[in-house]
């Protein structure tokens, strides 16, 4: 396991624009790092977790705007997480990420949005760098609806 964090202060989670936080949780670190990458280009800070232990703990330290959600991980899955999510009446813009069967990551989608979460959209992996910098670019924007919904 690998855990990519920074650790925030208090004054160094208010000094960052609260639109621009992002939080990726994915079990792969190539994939985290190339989201990591992609949103510092479009001046997000994102930090990095590997497992749902550490989602939940970085999630109040982090008040994303954004969350990239991977739907399939080893110890706990993602609509668990959705799930929980739903107990911290989270207002973040979340994009699950998946790389397995689509269908899992709609039904995730639907769960999501029933419960009053913005599920702003579904990506499937591999995600091309030209669709994560028009998602990031949008989110940043506040707009967060994409084609890939």
């Amino acid at each position: 396991m690998w855990h990519s964090r920074r650790v925030m202060t208090d004054s160094a989670s208010t000094a960052i624009p609260a639109g621009k936080r992002i939080l990726v949780v994915d079990d792969h670190l190539d994939f985290a790092n190339f989201v990591r990458r992609v949103a510092e280009k479009e001046g997000f800070v994102a930090e990095l977790v590997d497992t749902a232990e550490a989602f939940r703990k970085a999630y109040a330290e982090v008040q994303p705007a954004i969350i990239c959600l991977d739907i399939v991980m080893p110890e706990e899955d993602g609509i668990e997480l959705i799930q929980w999510l739903t107990g911290q009446q989270c207002k973040a813009a979340i994009y699950i990420i998946t790389g397995h069967n689509p269908s899992y990551a709609r039904a995730a989608l639907e769960i999501g949005r029933s419960q009053g979460l913005n599920i702003a959209g579904v990506l499937q992996k591999p995600v091309s760098l030209l669709t994560l910098r028009d998602v990031l670019s949008a989110a940043g924007e506040g707009r967060t609806a994409i084609a890939a919904d």
